[in-house]
């Protein structure tokens, strides 16, 4: 369907949506190109994607991910734990919010001082990204990457001075193996990394948490086997995705589903819609920890597909975990009921401003 608003066809079905994520050929991010993220690997496609994704996949290795594993655990019960001692909490400003900068602090050996300069500079540049024809928030945008770029590179410098054992050294590591490193390519590694690290990290947590409390039946069911932790995340990754859904550029003409687009069109791929896809999800209104079948699309498919979700999982399963240890009778405060809307906490995703539990 043609979405007036958005001045752009909607594509709902997820073969379709699936299908056309996977043709980067047809279907390419390079409108990115035009922002501050123009060097960034979502901007690229073809051998240059291939190759900075390549690096990328080093520093997520899975005996990387082991360390970082080790490194987040004691993070995410330093920031979940103080909850055993209240009866109740609001869950986003009091405790996830911060989570995901505190794990990059510790992960790429920054010091704490950058903590609330960080998160506000990395809101202004995220708000610039979501709206780049907005003039309103551009120059905090570009002000605000030009000092993060600043800070990084000369945490960069750093690094390859001291030779530390953390993220950012992995980092260093993988393009030096490659032979592809320099100052302003690590620079934009690690920016990006930040970039996509934190509000959608927020927003998993938030849906993964949400969707258990709304289903106490899954809630309790996580709670009696902790390894289940892995199956809810993905499920609320479906039920409840913060990503609504993405913008694609229309490279050739072409027809989808029946439907012709043009070269130079826009046309938006709706995750949200082939979440709730009948063909791929059966009784897809239904959370279910033992669904199979269709991966959900919450980190993309194809050769875009999210390159930090890895760490993105580990940050989320130490969270819950930690979180349903510190809070054993957790449930909604039923005075307080959630809402869920698009845009929440001023971003271009689906998700809720408040978490208000009873803990």
């Amino acid at each position: 369907m043609y979405d007036e608003l958005m001045h752009a066809p909607l594509v709902l079905r997820h073969r379709d949506v699936s299908a056309a994520l996977r043709d980067t050929d047809t279907f390419s991010t390079r409108f990115y190109g035009m922002g501050p993220m123009s060097e960034a690997m979502i901007a690229l496609d073809g051998p240059a994607h291939h190759g900075l994704r390549r690096i990328h996949n080093r520093f997520f290795s899975a005996g990387a991910s082991a360390k970082y594993a080790q490194a987040v655990l004691p993070i995410a019960r330093r920031s979940f734990g103080p909850l055993a001692a209240k009866a109740e909490a609001e869950l986003v400003e009091e405790s996830i919010a911060r989570y995901p900068m505190e794990v990059f602090l510790a992960l790429l050996g920054i010091p704490d001082e950058l903590g609330d300069q960080g998160l506000a500079w990395v809101r202004a540049i995220i708000t610039w990204l979501g709206s780049p024809m907005d003039e309103s928030v551009a120059e905090a945008g570009r002000q605000a990457y030009d000092r993060l770029s600043e800070y990084t590179t000369t945490l960069v410098r750093h690094e390859l001075r001291e030779r530390g054992d953390n993220m950012l050294g992995e980092i260093v590591r993988a393009f030096k193996a490659d032979d592809a490193y320099s100052l302003e390519a690590v620079t934009t590694a690690v920016v990006s990394l930040l970039l996509g690290g934190f509000e959608t990290t927020i927003q998993m947590m938030s849906a993964t948490v949400s969707s258990l409390l709304l289903n106490p039946d899954a809630l309790a069911q996580v709670r009696a086997e902790p390894g289940l932790a892995e199956a809810a995340i993905d499920e609320s990754f479906r039920w409840a995705n913060p990503t609504a859904g993405l913008y694609r550029l229309v490279m050739r003409d072409t027809e989808l589903a029946g439907t012709p687009l043009a070269a130079g069109s826009m046309v938006y791929l709706c995750i949200a819609a082939a979440h709730f896809d009948e063909q791929v999800y059966p009784d897809a209104e239904t959370f279910r920890l033992d669904r199979r079948g269709g991966a959900h699309l919450g980190f993309g498919i194809g050769p875009h597909y999210c390159v930090g979700a890895p760490l993105a999982r580990i940050e989320v399963t130490a969270a819950l975990t930690a979180l349903l240890d510190a809070c054993p009778g957790l449930r909604l405060d039923p005075d307080t009921p959630l809402s869920f809307h698009y845009g929440a906490r001023g971003f271009v995703q689906h998700g809720t401003e408040a978490l208000p539990v009873l803990t």
